[in-house]
């Protein structure tokens, strides 16, 4: 079975409490799954050049389940639109890199 992973490595921003940002964290992680995700995990880097980090994964059953939700969020952008603008107005973690992975399993 092919998985899709939209991963991303967040920072905390400087005067932010761990409890701050993991409570931004868990209003992503409802954001993605009623978007479509089926899993999201979120891990705490604590050491080396990830000190301080998170890295956030959200699953989807394959690309085209990625795709639809992509779809779906823009379909209704006032909802995408409303959780950035509350995001923007309170930051609390920054994007530091991301992507897509795909696990495939048939190889």
């Amino acid at each position: 079975m092919a998985v899709t992973y939209e991963v991303w490595v967040v920072e905390g921003v400087e005067g932010k409490s761990r409890q701050e940002q993991i409570t931004r964290l868990g209003e992503w992680k409802e954001f993605f799954l009623k978007a479509g995700a089926s899993v999201v995990n979120v891990w705490e880097g604590g050491y080396g050049e990830f000190n301080g980090a998170w890295f956030f994964a959200a699953e989807y059953e394959s690309a085209a389940s990625f795709g639809s939700s992509v779809d779906h969020v823009f379909a209704n952008s006032k909802s995408f639109d409303d959780a950035m603008e509350a995001w923007r107005k309170t930051p609390t973690l920054k994007f530091r890199s991301g992507g897509l992975l795909h696990k495939i399993d048939t190889i």
